[in-house]
């Protein structure tokens, strides 16, 4: 039984789902009441996007054993099935996970105290950037909640996230203040209340997602002028120190052929690509830069990217921070999901409730990135007629 349990996790690591569901069904069989293989069996229907099936696979591990990480994996599939109360309570078991540290301590979080209201409160950053985008969206609730007479939030975000935050929510009001996270060391010294970001949901009542079309904008930020200037994005966060999220880099990001069928359909349609890539994976490009080809400055920052997407008629860009950056800012752009996409944009949709403005395209079971970018291309000429 362990020998195959461990197979099929490393099956699902090697994003292999269907194997790895074979797997560990074989492998339950031999040990009926062992709740790390129902949590595996759960991983690979939700990568298969079976999530009914997946939801059942969790609710019995956990009910062999509640664990922390089975619980947090099952919070994310629910969101997925839009049972965002349901989620939302159940991922603020995160902080019971082995090898979680917080940046500051939940357990003295702010729990809605009506004191809470009157004096400033901190919100910090959790997690990934794509997720503090997304989750910037439940500032307007939280500023509600607190009444017009409270005193401003202090955020406390990742310093690439700082000029942005400043020029992109003067909507609300009174606008918050914005500070880094020190770039090493402890955080800075803060006695009064304070909360995490992505526990807004569930202490907001765990509402579905606000209406909100965009939270940020800036008055500054230039318009589209209409020159068909496209910006493309190819390869997600390359974060390589763990298996998972190795793996989600593989997965999510294009490779080297499909990259130069996009760019060279893009010139062939009388686009002008423009490169938002950051990182290594710029070095993908190289080609195509030595066009000419405008791209977005080595050393540019959330606040210098937003000002460039502000001006592009259309972003083409794989499941990473770009994507929630140009959704939250209410631009146009288009999603190229792998078959595994992550469960918040859910199945089979080409639109996402999170973000108006962004369409999905997806990827087929075992059919490579070829496919979706010739849909892309396709789909191209009458959008930018539109």
């Amino acid at each position: 039984m362990r020998l195959l349990g461990n197979w099929g996790n490393a099956l699902w690591i090697a994003d292999q789902p269907r194997q790895a569901l074979e797997t560990l069904r074989r492998a339950v069989l031999l040990a009926p009441n062992e709740p790390r293989l129902y949590r595996g069996l759960g991983n690979a229907l939700t990568d298969l996007q079976q999530f009914e099936a997946a939801d059942r696979a969790f609710a019995h591990s956990r009910k062999l054993d509640d664990a922390a990480q089975t619980a947090w994996n099952h919070s994310q599939l629910l969101i997925g099935l839009e049972r965002y109360q349901e989620g939302y309570a159940l991922a603020e078991r995160r902080w019971q996970m082995p090898g979680v540290e917080p940046w500051r301590d939940p357990g003295s979080a702010w729990q809605g105290e009506p004191e809470g209201c009157r004096e400033p409160l901190l919100v910090w950053s959790e997690q990934g950037l794509g997720d503090t985008l997304q989750h910037l969206r439940w500032l307007g609730p939280l500023q509600a909640r607190r009444g017009p007479a409270a005193a401003p939030l202090l955020l406390e975000v990742e310093a690439c996230l700082v000029s942005l935050l400043r020029q992109g929510l003067g909507g609300l009001e009174p606008r918050p203040q914005v500070r880094a996270k020190p770039a090493a060391g402890p955080p800075l010294p803060w006695t009064g209340w304070q909360v995490s970001l992505l526990s807004l949901p569930a202490l907001l009542g765990g509402a579905p997602v606000p209406e909100a079309a965009s939270w940020l904008a800036a008055p500054h930020w230039p318009k589209p002028a209409g020159q068909r200037r496209i910006g493309v994005l190819w390869a997600a966060g390359r974060k390589l120190e763990q298996p998972v999220t190795t793996r989600e880099y593989g997965r999510r990001s294009l490779d080297q052929r499909a990259l130069g069928q996009l760019l060279d359909g893009l010139v062939a349609l009388g686009c002008r690509p423009v490169l938002l890539q950051f990182g290594p994976d710029r070095q993908q490009a190289h080609p195509w830069r030595q066009r000419g080809m405008e791209e977005l400055p080595a050393d540019a920052d959330f606040g210098a990217t937003a000002e460039l997407v502000a001006g592009l008629d259309l972003v083409i860009t794989v499941d990473t921070s770009l994507a929630h950056l140009v959704g939250a800012m209410g631009r146009p752009g288009w999603l190229l999901l792998p078959f595994s996409a992550a469960p918040r944009w859910l199945r089979q949709r080409a639109d996402s409730p999170w973000y108006p403005s962004l369409r999905l395209f997806r990827q087929g079971e075992g059919t490579g990135w070829g496919p979706v970018v010739e849909e892309v291309l396709a789909a191209l000429p009458a959008a930018l007629r539109a």
